[in-house]
């Protein structure tokens, strides 16, 4: 009897060990029970909360094309820089040269206008803005002709206006005066050339209307191999020219109320731009 009660203590605590085990596989074994029950738990309005308010997407914008420009605004910003002045023969925009509009006219409305989409003599193609359209350059046209008392329904439908032959003779037999280079006095040539706020000033203001484009055949700004020859005759011949006029250039690039100063700056401004 006192050996076996000796030994129940150590299958005790065996039994007790066994125990222990036995609970903590059954606390840790998987179960199916739990994984549809946790998901039906969800609550509807947290799920609700949850979803993306919208979604991105990304597209090219859309660029809606400009309205056209009126006759108006093109006639100012383009036309007018050679017409208001009658540059390179260009007709002027005033009354007393209605005649001069008729004598263009007499081969119709859609030759005047192709000449003006195409470039014809000094003026270039689309008045030196190729984002004209056809149909803002005819609108520019039919303003210009409006201005000089022509009605636009005649310029473009009826039938074309017939010049005397009388006029055209005269106007042919009139003597061409060819001044000598005795006759325009010298502009002194400057010491030293150099690059002057007047003079930028004054080319940016007057000049660049016709040296920007090359509008009858006057010299682009920086077209080296156009200006060569020219300044090889001289600065005092490319002063004496743009103050007095040459060729289609009038005295003073067709404003006399610059200085000769600031015409000679504003030739110096294009002779270092373009060297």
């Amino acid at each position: 009897m006192s050996g076996s009660h000796e030994k129940l203590p150590g299958f005790f605590w065996v039994q007790l060990v066994a125990a222990a085990f036995i609970g903590i596989l059954w606390l840790f074994a998987p179960s199916d029970k739990g994984s549809g029950t946790d998901e039906a738990k969800v609550d509807p309005t947290m799920a609700a909360a949850l979803k993306p308010i919208g979604s991105v997407a990304l597209a090219k914008p859309v660029v809606e094309a400009g309205a056209p420009r009126s006759g108006d605004a093109i006639v100012d910003k383009n036309c007018k820089v050679c017409h208001a002045i009658g540059l390179a023969n260009a007709p002027k925009l005033d009354a007393g040269a209605k005649a001069d509009w008729e004598a263009r006219l007499a081969g119709g409305y859609d030759a005047v206008l192709a000449s003006a989409i195409k470039g014809k003599g000094g003026m270039p193609p689309r008045g030196g803005d190729p984002t004209l359209t056809d149909d803002e350059i005819s609108a520019a046209i039919k303003q210009m002709l409006s201005t000089v008392g022509i009605e636009v329904a005649e310029a473009s439908e009826a039938a074309p206006v017939k010049v005397e032959p009388a006029k055209e003779v005269a106007k042919a037999a009139e003597p061409v005066v060819v001044e000598t280079a005795a006759a325009v006095p010298a502009v002194a040539e400057p010491v030293k050339l150099e690059l002057t706020k007047l003079g930028e000033s004054t080319y940016k203001s007057s000049c660049f209307a016709c040296h920007d484009n090359g509008v009858a055949n006057s010299p682009k700004l920086g077209d080296k191999a156009v200006w060569a020859p020219r300044i090889a005759n001289g600065l005092a011949s490319l002063h004496t020219g743009a103050v007095k006029g040459k060729g289609a250039m009038p005295a003073k690039g067709g404003n006399p109320s610059l200085t000769d100063q600031a015409v000679i700056e504003a030739v110096n401004f294009m002779v270092i731009n373009s060297q």
